[in-house]
Order: C-alpha cells, then sequence, then structure tokens
C-alpha cells in the first residue's frame, strides 16, 4: 500500500472509533519519543528548536536576574564601609605618614652628623638617606668614597703641576741677612736693588 492509499483511508474513516484510537495510540507520548529516536531529520529539528528556545529563555533570565546577582555577588565579598571604618582608615592613614615623617627627621639628623664627622658636602646627604639607618649608614659610605677619591685625584693633579703657584713674597723692604740666605739666584737677581743696600750696611 502506498502512502496516498493510506491517506485516502485515514479522510475516508475519520469518523471510525476503531481508526480514531488506533491513530491516537500512534500519536501518543511514547510514540512521539520513538519516532523522534528512530528519525535523525526529526531530531535534529526538535533539537534547533530546544537550542533556540533555550537561548531565548537563557537572554530573558540574563536581562531580567544576572545584574541583581553580580551586585549582590559584590556586595557580599566587598562590603559597604560604614562612617566609623572610613574614619578610622584615615587615621590610620595619618598616623602612618607622621610615623614616616618622624622617620625621615630621624635619619636626616643622623645622616647630617655622620656626614659632618666625615666632612662630607651637607647639601648632598639628603639625596642619600633610605628608609632605614642600615641603608643611610650604607649610602653615605658611598659619597664618602667617591668624595674621598675625588679630592685625592685633586689634590694629585695639584701636585703634578697642574695646579696654582702662589706668588713668591716680596722681599723689598724686608730683606735680611737670614732672609737673603735662604733666596735662590733668581730671587737675588729679582731683589739685586734691596740685597745691595743690605751689604752696604
Amino acid at each position: 500500500m502506498e502512502w496516498k492509499e493510506v491517506k485516502q483511508f485515514i479522510e475516508e474513516n475519520k469518523g471510525n472509533e476503531e481508526v480514531s484510537n488506533y491513530l491516537q495510540g500512534l500519536l501518543s507520548v511514547e510514540g512521539v519519543q520513538q519516532f523522534l529516536q528512530d528519525n535523525k531529520e526529526a531530531k535534529s529539528w526538535l533539537d534547533s528548536t530546544v537550542d533556540k528556545r533555550t537561548s531565548k529563555s537563557l537572554e530573558t533570565w540574563k536581562a531580567n536576574h544576572l545584574e541583581a546577582l553580580i551586585d549582590e555577588e559584590v556586595k557580599r565579598r566587598f562590603p559597604e564601609k560604614d562612617a566609623k571604618d572610613i574614619e578610622l582608615e584615615k587615621l590610620k592613614t595619618e598616623v602612618e605618614k607622621m610615623q614616616r615623617e618622624k622617620q625621615r627627621e630621624i635619619l636626616t639628623n643622623q645622616a647630617i652628623k655622620i656626614a659632618s664627622d666625615k666632612k662630607l658636602p651637607l647639601p648632598l646627604v639628603d639625596f642619600f638617606i633610605g628608609a632605614d639607618e642600615e641603608t643611610t649608614n650604607a649610602n653615605l659610605e658611598v659619597l664618602e668614597s667617591v668624595f674621598q677619591s675625588s679630592v685625592q685625584s685633586i689634590v694629585e693633579q695639584r701636585l703634578k703641576g697642574d695646579g696654582y703657584n702662589p706668588p713668591r713674597e716680596n722681599h723689598k723692604g724686608t730683606l735680611t741677612l737670614d732672609s737673603l740666605k735662604g733666596m735662590s739666584q733668581a730671587e737675588i737677581n729679582q731683589n739685586w736693588d734691596s740685597v745691595k743696600q743690605l751689604l752696604k750696611q
């Protein structure tokens, strides 16, 4: 029997109770479930329909409930602070700031004393103050080392002749026999008039 004949038979026998009972048996929940399991196209259609409805339901739920749940969770994890807590935090911050300033002042005074004792330049001391006494002392030792090597270098340059030569004493009017004995030939020549005067006496 072909499908056309089956359709025609059903149409002609709509009112027949036996045919109706048979068709209802085919359209039972168990029958539909069996049909969906056996027929791949029907199963695919049902899955896509379920996916669409699930996606739509999820979007609707997110729009209506998600933001409220997130706010609730944020409040639970990070409860709002009351005025007392805020004031306490401010006071704590101020006390910590005052302690840091006091510590800095103590370190500055110690650093100035050390720098004065070691004859280091005081304007540079502020740059060498560390987080604690140990760091500050270490920084000042570095400054002392660099400063001393710099001074030593300048002294060595001057001793080599690169530096300043002071003028020799002018012996005019203060020339004595003792000072004449200590004079070089060039100094004697330079002060020849005074030397002649001295020798005449």
